[in-house]
């Protein structure tokens, strides 16, 4: 796939792009269905010290009346996921730490990583943080259990608007010394630093770059989206994510037949923006992710998918990350793929 969504001209050490551009792509409609899915998201702590307005931790209401639980994942059951990785025929393209909460606020999670890690399933091993918990000690305990990326969520480029989106107060100098600091000890583990264009003018952006471009590997101003499906608090426009134009609707949504998404009790959702967890195909505690992976539950969500009927799955259908989160479109496809998945 080519990447034209790369920034150009913006004088700092780090790569300008987009993080989805830091591997090579693969075209999904001519693998699938997938052995091995492209990669695990592992939900180790769906709690959050943020509560960002765009997120939907901040809808409280919304929270309640799914009657949503929130927590963190038992070492054993984190135990459990990676030996289970390891009866998959090939390595994951990536493990992924994080899903719905911010996972640095587990106790344990440098033993995590350096669990997983230990069982070389994945050839590459990241975590998604909002960066506030951030310090020297946590910082080289993860490093050296072998995290080979970081992806970190700058939310505002000032105290005051940190506390206007996130609902938290952040110490600004503190932050970036920490995220500095990260950057210094780092090894071989790559640093991926983004910020939304929300509420951003063009002296906004500068300052961002200016104060994480040379401290990160790879930077980016990520295009706001309506990703949450009932709390949505975006309309959506002709651009995505990573800046690429969009298709207005799609009937299948690609992630289905991409990945995996453990959440933090167990119960396996068929998509990450799943954060009402009600699209479950099964249950991490009581089977294998094997078994999940090619099980019954899995498959029909995909035929669903495939004879386009989104429309009639409930949260699929108010979903709108297919069209503004991935590029990946598998709708000229349905024919020949119903065929492959099927049998």
């Amino acid at each position: 796939m080519d990447e034209p969504f790369r920034k150009e001209g913006c004088d700092v050490k780090a790569k300008v792009q987009a993080r989805v551009f830091s591997a090579p792509k693969t075209v999904l409609e001519n693998v699938v269905p997938l052995r091995t899915p492209f990669s695990v998201h592992i939900d180790v702590c769906s709690v959050c010290n943020f509560r960002c307005k765009f997120c939907f931790q901040a809808d409280v209401e919304a929270i309640k009346k799914k009657g949503l639980t929130r927590g963190f994942m038992t070492f054993e059951l984190f135990k459990k996921i990676a030996d289970d990785l390891t009866a998959f025929p090939d390595k994951m393209k990536k493990v992924k730490i994080g899903l719905h909460g911010e996972p640095t606020m587990h106790p344990r999670l440098p033993e995590m990583i350096a669990y997983v890690k230990s069982k070389n399933v994945t050839e590459e091993l990241e975590m998604f943080t909002n960066g506030s918990l951030l310090n020297p000690t946590l910082s080289q305990a993860i490093i050296d259990a072998g995290l080979t990326r970081i992806n970190v969520s700058v939310e505002a480029i000032d105290r005051e608007r940190y506390k206007l989106i996130t609902g938290t107060d952040v110490d600004m100098e503190k932050f970036v010394a920490n995220v500095r600091d990260l950057y210094e000890r780092r090894g071989n583990c790559k640093i991926y630093v983004k910020i939304v264009d929300a509420n951003l003018d063009e002296q906004d952006k500068a300052k961002f770059y200016e104060t994480f471009g040379d401290i990160s590997d790879e930077i980016f101003i990520e295009h706001v989206v309506p990703q949450w499906a009932d709390t949505n608090r975006f309309d959506l426009d002709a651009t995505g994510m990573y800046g690429q134009p969009i298709k207005k609707h799609k009937y299948v949504c690609p992630f289905l037949f991409m990945y995996l998404h453990f959440n933090y009790d167990g119960t396996t959702s068929g998509c990450t923006l799943d954060w009402g967890k009600e699209v479950l195909i099964g249950d991490v505690s009581k089977e294998s992710a094997l078994e999940i992976w090619n099980g019954e539950k899995l498959k029909a969500l995909q035929i669903m998918h495939l004879e386009k009927k989104r429309d009639q799955v409930p949260f699929c259908d108010k979903c709108l990350a297919p069209m503004v989160c991935c590029m990946e479109d598998l709708d000229d496809h349905t024919e020949e793929l119903l065929k492959k998945i099927r049998g």
